[in-house]
């Protein structure tokens, strides 16, 4: 009889595990329908019902690591259910990019920019995890980090106006003056006929002691800034013949 009751135990756990399974997918499911309904408040009910069947499946956290991102509450509570799953999250790419996320929020920056490192790591063509993860780098003054993030930027966005400016003051701040300068120089170029960045140029002359170049550039910004904007000109009804 013993190996008879050991045959059906292991079929009743084996069955009570399939829909305990059956059970999260179904519950990931429903959260996932309920977020393309802008329910949010439905999904996360969903989501955690699917925690509840199947705990260690990495999926439902991820998606409650995102809402609480997106609502902004439950910051702390995210982070610490997301950090016990750190074996099952390790190589993915978004659970180190939502860790990051929730670590800026909490205001903890260097956690911030070591997650998303980790995220950009298993998947570099995050443009913007760099660009957040840049910002970090400065606000921590990591300058040179910072410069090197935005340069990664430009290489696949060289039209990138804003980037370039950011790249341009965290050279500046990480002491390299003439890289900066080139930069400064290179958006004037990009913009002809523009006043800000005239004026940017011109500022950073004067804090590196060019006075007098600072002088003719705030002149030339002086000129392109009383300049009237271009007049559009309609196009011309077609002629009746």
């Amino acid at each position: 009889m013993r190996p008879l009751l050991l045959v059906l135990s292991l079929l009743l756990i084996s069955s009570s595990a399939q829909a305990t399974a059956g059970d999260a997918r179904a519950s990931f499911a429903l959260g996932k329908a309920r977020l393309e309904q802008g329910d949010e408040v439905g999904a996360r009910e969903a989501f955690l019902l699917s925690t509840e069947a199947a705990p260690t499946w990495l999926l439902p956290w991820l998606e409650l690591g995102e809402l609480a991102v997106r609502r902004r509450e439950g910051i702390g509570e995210a982070r610490q259910a997301l950090a016990a799953l750190e074996a099952s999250g390790a190589r993915n790419p978004r659970y180190h990019r939502i860790l990051g996320d929730l670590a800026e929020l909490a205001g903890e920056d260097e956690a911030a920019v070591a997650a998303w490192g980790a995220s950009l790591a298993r998947l570099p063509e995050q443009d913007d995890v760099r660009l957040r993860m840049a910002s970090a780098l400065e606000r921590l003054e990591r300058h040179e980090e910072a410069a090197q993030a935005y340069a990664r930027l430009l290489a696949r966005n060289p039209a990138d106006l804003i980037v370039r400016a950011r790249h341009a003051h965290a050279l500046e701040a990480a002491g390299a003056y003439e890289a900066a300068r080139e930069e400064l120089e290179t958006l004037v170029k990009l913009q002809p006929g523009k006043e800000i960045p005239l004026r940017r140029l011109a500022r950073f002359l004067e804090r590196r002691g060019e006075v007098e170049r600072a002088r003719r550039i705030h002149a030339e910004a002086d000129r392109v800034g009383q300049r009237p904007p271009p007049r559009k000109m309609r196009p011309l009804p077609p002629s009746i013949r």
